[in-house]
C-alpha cells in the first residue's frame, strides 16, 4: 500500500470513528480476526507440509524400504515437493518459537529505588493490573513498558518498565510519576478490554513484522508476503484506536498526579528533547575533537544542563517550536498542543516550567544514583569507544587540513568548498554565510554551496532560503530527500499544509529510490538489455581490467540494463565466456577475480556459460554487440 492510499484510509477511518464509533470498532475487530486467520493459514499450511513429510517417512518404514524404490523413481519431482514443505516447517517453527531480543538496560532493584517501586505497587492496586517484572534504567531520554514474550508467539510476556536516566534527571518526581502512570495505563488497559487487547496485538504484530524482514528462504518468504500485505491494513485500522489510547493514558496520568503536573511533564519532556538534540549532543561531539577517549561523566553533564534555568535552556523558544508541531498519521502520539488541550479542556497556551528543584532521579534513586550513573556511563563508553576514537582521528585530520588551507595564498578548484565543509564539521556554530557567499560569487552554479546557503537562510528566518533548496532539488533530484526534510522542518512550525506537501514529496522520492535500489540489487535472467553506448575511454578502461584479471576469459561483452523502475538510471552488465579447453569450470573463479575492479560504472559481472544467464548469448547476438575483449585490432 502506497503512502497516499494509507493516508486516505486513515482519514476515512477517523471520520468513521467520529460518526459511527460502533461500526469502527466492528471493523477493527474484523481486521484483527483476519490477522488470526492469516496466522492460522500459515500454521495450517505448515501442518500439512509436516504431515506430508511424516507420511513419507512412515511409508518408507512400513514398507520395509520398498517405498524407497518408488521415491527414487519420483526423483526431482519429490525434491520439488519436499524442499518447499521443509522450508514451510522451518518458517513456522521460527515464527512460533522465535526468541526476541531482551531490551537492553541496567536492572533496577527494589532496594535501589524503594520509592519508585512503592508507586508501581500503588498503580497496580489502583488499576488491578499486571505486575511489572523488571525495571531497567537506560541512557536514553525516554520511557516505555515492553511486553517481552518468553516463548515466541505463544507469549507468557514479561512486563518490563524501561526508564531513561536522562528523563528522570530532566523531570521533577511527580512529573516522572505522570510518565510512569501513562505507560502503566497502556499495560493495564485503562482504555478498556478491547483497547488493551488491540494494544498488545499491535505490539505482537510489530514483533512479527520485524522478524519476517529477516526471512530469506522460500517458505519463509511466502509467509512474509502475507504479513506485508496485511500489515498496512492492520496498522491503519488500529491507528485511530491507538491514538485514542494515548489520550486515555494521558487521562489516567492526570487522574494520578493531577492535570497540571501531567501537562507540565509533557512540556518539560518536549523542551528536554530539543535541548538534548541541539545543545547536549553537539557539545559532546565537539569534545571528541579535543580528547581521544569518551567522556566519563556523560550522566552528570546532562543532569547539570537539565537543571539549568529556563532562560539558560531557552525553554520559551523550545516550547514555542514544540507547540507549532501538528498531529499527523505517522505517529500514534498526538502533538503536544492537542494533548495539552485534551487534558486542560481548553487551548490555553502553557508557560515554560520553572527550574528543577529535586529531579526524579535524586528522589527515586537516592543513594544508588552515583552507582547507576557510573554503570550507565561505563556501558556507554564501551559502546561508543571505537566510533569515538575514529571520530577523534577524523576531526584531528580535518583540523590539520583546515590549517593547511588557511595558510595558502589562494585556492585551487574545489578547495573553497572543502574549507567550508571542514569549518562546518569542526564547529557547527561557526557563521559560514560569508564563506558561502564568497564561493557563490565565484561559482554561482555550485549546488552544494547553494544548498547550504538555503539551509542557513531558513535557519536565520529568511524565506528566500526555500528558493535555493528548490533550485538545487530541480538541478539534482538526488538532493530531494535532504531538501524536503529541511523544508518540512521549517514549514512545520509556520505552514502545516506546505509541510505536508514536502513530506509527501519526500515519501514519493524515498519510495522511488527504494524501488530503484531493489531492482539494482539483483539481475534477473530476463532483464531487458541494450548496447552499452559508453564513451570509448570508459570501455577501454573496463577492457583493461578484464585483461588484467580475466586469466581464462575468452570474450567479454558490455551491455546496458534497462531498469523498469527508471530507464534513465545507468546500470551495466559485463558478460564473459571462458576459454574452451580448461580444467574444470572457470566461470565462478573468473566472476570473483573480475569483481575486484574498480570499474568506472556500476555493473554486474556474469558468466555466459552459467545456467542462469545462458540466454544472454541470444540477446547479445540479436543486438549485434561486439566484444570489448579481446580488444579489436
Amino acid at each position: 500500500m502506497d503512502l497516499a492510499r494509507y493516508d486516505a484510509l486513515i482519514t476515512r477511518l477517523e471520520d468513521t470513528a467520529r460518526r459511527a464509533p460502533a461500526r469502527y470498532v466492528r471493523a477493527v475487530v474484523g481486521v484483527a480476526l483476519l490477522g488470526f486467520l492469516i496466522l492460522g493459514l500459515a500454521i495450517g499450511l505448515t501442518a500439512l507440509a509436516l504431515l506430508a513429510l511424516a507420511l513419507l517417512v512412515f511409508a518408507v518404514v512400513a514398507s520395509g524400504g520398498k517405498a524407497l524404490i518408488f521415491i527414487a523413481k519420483l526423483g526431482k519431482l519429490l525434491i520439488l515437493l519436499v524442499l518447499p514443505a521443509w522450508a514451510m516447517v522451518r518458517a513456522a517453527f521460527t515464527l512460533l518459537f522465535a526468541r526476541f531480543p531482551h531490551p537492553a538496560g541496567r536492572p533496577l532493584t527494589r532496594g535501589e529505588a524503594p520509592a519508585l517501586f512503592a508507586h508501581l505497587d500503588a498503580l497496580r492496586s489502583r488499576l488491578r493490573g499486571p505486575r511489572i517484572h523488571t525495571v531497567l534504567v537506560t541512557d536514553e531520554l525516554n520511557a516505555a513498558i515492553v511486553q517481552h514474550p518468553r516463548f515466541g508467539l505463544f507469549g507468557w510476556e514479561k512486563n518490563i518498565l524501561i526508564l531513561g536516566l536522562p528523563l528522570l534527571q530532566a523531570l521533577e518526581e511527580p512529573e516522572a510519576l505522570a510518565v510512569v502512570a501513562h505507560e502503566y495505563g497502556h499495560l493495564a488497559g485503562c482504555h478498556g478490554r478491547l483497547g488493551g487487547f488491540i494494544y498488545r496485538l499491535r505490539a505482537a504484530w510489530g514483533r512479527l513484522q520485524a522478524l519476517s524482514e529477516q526471512w530469506n528462504d522460500w517458505g519463509s518468504r511466502l509467509i512474509a508476503r502475507l504479513f506485508r500485505w496485511y500489515a498496512p491494513y492492520f496498522n491503519a485500522y488500529t491507528f485511530v484506536l491507538a491514538r485514542q489510547h494515548e489520550y486515555a493514558a494521558d487521562r489516567f496520568s492526570a487522574d494520578v498526579v493531577g492535570s497540571n503536573v501531567a501537562s507540565q511533564a509533557l512540556v518539560r519532556i518536549n523542551i528536554a528533547g530539543l535541548v538534548e538534540q541541539e545543545r547536549f549532543w553537539p557539545e559532546i561531539d565537539r569534545t571528541a575533537a579535543r580528547q581521544s577517549e569518551p567522556i566519563a561523566d556523560r550522566s552528570r553533564r546532562w543532569a547539570q544542563l537539565a537543571a539549568a534555568s529556563p532562560l539558560e535552556l531557552g525553554s520559551a523558544a523550545c516550547l514555542e517550536r514544540a507547540l507549532k508541531r501538528v498531529t499527523d498519521h505517522h505517529d500514534t502520539h498526538p502533538c503536544l498542543r492537542d494533548r495539552l488541550a485534551a487534558m486542560a479542556g481548553d487551548d490555553t497556551a502553557p508557560r515554560p516550567p520553572p527550574s528543577l528543584d529535586h529531579s526524579a532521579a535524586t528522589v527515586w534513586l537516592a543513594g544508588s544514583l552515583a552507582r547507576i550513573e557510573a554503570d550507565l556511563d561505563q556501558t556507554w563508553r564501551q559502546t561508543v569507544a571505537e566510533r569515538w576514537q575514529a571520530r577523534h582521528s577524523h576531526l584531528t585530520e580535518c583540523r590539520a587540513r583546515l590549517s593547511q588551507l588557511d595558510g595558502q595564498a589562494g585556492f585551487a578548484p574545489g578547495e573553497r568548498w572543502e574549507r567550508i565543509r571542514l569549518m562546518q564539521e569542526l564547529d557547527p556554530a561557526t557563521d559560514l554565510r560569508p564563506e558561502v557567499e564568497a564561493l557563490l560569487a565565484v561559482e554561482p552554479q555550485h549546488l552544494s554551496a547553494r544548498f547550504l546557503r538555503g539551509r542557513l537562510r531558513l535557519e536565520a528566518g529568511e524565506p528566500e532560503g526555500a528558493e535555493d533548496i528548490e533550485a538545487v532539488m530541480t538541478a539534482d533530484p538526488g538532493a530531494t530527500l535532504s531538501g524536503c526534510e529541511i523544508l518540512w522542518r521549517h514549514a512545520q512550525e509556520s505552514d502545516p499544509a506546505a509541510a505536508e506537501a514536502h513530506r509527501r514529496r519526500w515519501q514519493e522520492r524515498a519510495d522511488y529510490e527504494q524501488r530503484v535500489e531493489q531492482e539494482l540489487a539483483s539481475l534477473p535472467p530476463k532483464a531487458q538489455l541494450a548496447p552499452a553506448e559508453l564513451p570509448a575511454e570508459v570501455v577501454a578502461e573496463i577492457a583493461a581490467l578484464v585483461a588484467r584479471d580475466g586469466k581464462y576469459v575468452r570474450n567479454a561483452y558490455l551491455l546496458r540494463r534497462i531498469l523498469a523502475s527508471d530507464p534513465d538510471v545507468p546500470d551495466y552488465v559485463l558478460t564473459f565466456e571462458t576459454r574452451r579447453f580448461t580444467l574444470g569450470d572457470k566461470g565462478p573463479a573468473m566472476c570473483k577475480a573480475l569483481a575486484t575492479g574498480p570499474y568506472p560504472v556500476r555493473l554486474f559481472i556474469v558468466h555466459l556459460g552459467s545456467q542462469t544467464y545462458r540466454g544472454f548469448r541470444k540477446t547479445i547476438k540479436k543486438l549485434g554487440v561486439k566484444p570489448i575483449f579481446p580488444v579489436p585490432r
